[in-house]
């Protein structure tokens, strides 16, 4: 009986080890699943370090692409390139409107930029900066000091004695008039200009001739009255008033240039600059003070005043297009302005007149005329064509028109013509640049800008028939924008 508990005992010890040997064997099972995905990523990342030097390589190279944007500009109109920054400087070549220039510099005043010239080589020129047309900050050039000489001042900064040679002639009948005396006048001023002071620049009267010479025709007098002028100084403009003898010199506006007179010599009408009301055309008091803006479009200029004093004919440049148009508005408050027609430097007719002279082409054609069309009720399309000229000026009662024009030479004169085109005859004969004239109120003198032959900028008065010149007073211009140093009569 021991031995059969014995034997059952064995048994049971040997069942309950089989049955313990399953347990074991399902651990093992997880950890190759574990291995296997460990073993991949540890393959991939030796070729992935292998690539990295070729991606950083691209990064060091696009340092040097890295170039400026060059600064561009594109011409608003036929324009001069100078050799240095001034209209004395030589003559380089002329730039096309729609030109486009890479800008390299700046005067310190950023009157005028420097720009690649030819414009596909590297060598520089000069360019009036007005004249271009950017978006781009002008501070981010480069300032160039400027070698040529400055203009001169309105008055000299003291009391000191100028000698010029001014021509006389007899009455001429061609555009091929020879000047019959050369004389010499002495014009002396004192004190330099003061915004609001009074300063006296007298003109003497030709005194001398040079012997072997035809006597001139008797001098007669001063012209009568004074001329409103703008004058370009100091990077900005400013407006005086001088008798025609050349002496009372007094600063009326600061900031403004282009001057009208109302009929009534109240008001003065003027291209604002930096002056109260922003930029557009103003009016001030016939003393200067300010009264009032008739528009405030940045590029109108140019104001001319109705006969009856209640609208004022302009030129301004609308933003999308580049050819000036000539608008009337009338003077007051909640008025808009009204297309005349295209074309620019318009001079409303005296009273009872209603035609506007300008500058323009004739249905496309014939531009660089002098041109006629009612204010109100014109058609544009078919203007009155009077003569080749420009800047434009009727006579007090508007039987007559002064006008600027090129002689045979190639030298911008003065000359006069009747107002339906006809007479056309030379005023000024002398070499240099003559032009913006206007009359006297008494029709027997007119006053004009002249450059004296390169010597400097000035306003002088010749009689109509050629005779008497003499420079009244020194006057700066915007260099390359004379043509806009417009001029008025005042009583």
């Amino acid at each position: 009986m021991y031995r059969i508990l014995a034997l059952l005992l064995i048994l049971s010890i040997v069942v309950i080890g089989c049955a313990a040997e399953p347990t074991p064997t399902p651990t093992p099972e997880p950890p190759p699943p574990t291995e296997v995905p460990t073993q991949v990523p540890t393959d991939t990342p030796p070729p992935t370090a292998t690539e990295l030097p070729p991606t950083v390589a691209p990064t060091n190279t696009t340092a040097p692409t890295a170039t400026p944007t060059p600064v561009t500009g594109t011409v608003k109109s036929a324009l001069n390139v100078r050799e240095q920054p001034t209209t004395r400087a030589k003559l380089l070549g002329v730039l096309k409107k729609d030109d486009v220039v890479t800008l390299v510099g700046r005067t310190e005043d950023k009157a005028w930029l420097q720009i690649n010239f030819p414009i596909s080589a590297t060598t520089t020129a000069w360019v009036i900066a007005e004249r271009i047309d950017t978006t781009a900050n002008l501070d981010t050039l480069p300032s160039i000091a400027a070698t040529a000489p400055t203009q001169v001042a309105v008055q000299p900064t003291a009391s000191t004695a100028v000698t010029t040679t001014v021509q006389a002639t007899a009455v001429p009948t061609s555009a091929n008039v020879t000047p019959a005396a050369t004389v010499t006048a002495t014009t002396e001023a004192t004190t330099t200009v003061q915004a609001g002071t009074t300063v006296t620049a007298t003109a003497v009267a030709p005194t001398t001739v040079p012997p072997g010479t035809a006597q001139p025709p008797a001098a007669g007098g001063t012209p009568p009255g004074s001329i409103i002028f703008d004058s370009y100084e100091n990077g900005g403009f400013n407006i005086y008033r001088v008798r025609a003898d050349g002496s009372g010199l007094q600063q009326l506006i600061a900031n403004g240039s282009e001057p009208a007179l109302s009929p009534d010599g109240s008001r003065i009408a003027y291209h604002m600059r930096r002056d109260i009301g922003g930029l557009g055309i103003g009016i001030a008091s016939a003393t200067g003070e300010f009264l009032s803006t008739v528009t405030e479009e940045s590029t109108a200029g140019y104001p001319t005043w109705s006969p009856d004093g209640n609208h004022v004919a302009y030129n301004a440049v609308p933003g999308s297009r580049l050819t000036s148009q000539i608008r009337r508005i009338g003077v007051g408050p909640d008025n808009s302005p009204i297309i005349v027609v295209d074309g620019w430097r318009p001079a409303w007719q005296p009273s009872p007149g209603t035609s506007i002279l300008y500058d323009g082409c004739k249905a496309g054609a014939d531009c660089g005329s002098l041109l006629s069309l009612n204010a109100f009720d014109g058609d544009p399309n078919n203007p009155n064509s009077l003569t080749t000229g420009s800047a434009g000026a009727w006579s007090p009662n508007g039987s007559q028109i002064a006008f600027q024009a090129t002689d045979d030479k190639g030298y911008t004169q003065v000359w006069v013509m009747n107002a339906d085109g006809s007479g056309r005859k030379q005023v000024t004969t002398d070499v240099g640049t003559h032009g913006m004239p206007i009359w006297s109120s008494d029709a027997q003198w007119l006053f004009y800008r002249s450059d004296q032959g390169g010597l400097g900028w000035a306003i002088f008065a010749i009689r109509v028939n050629g005779t008497d010149a003499r420079k009244i007073v020194d006057s700066n211009v915007h260099p390359d924008l004379w043509v806009y140093a417009k001029m008025a009569i005042a009583p």
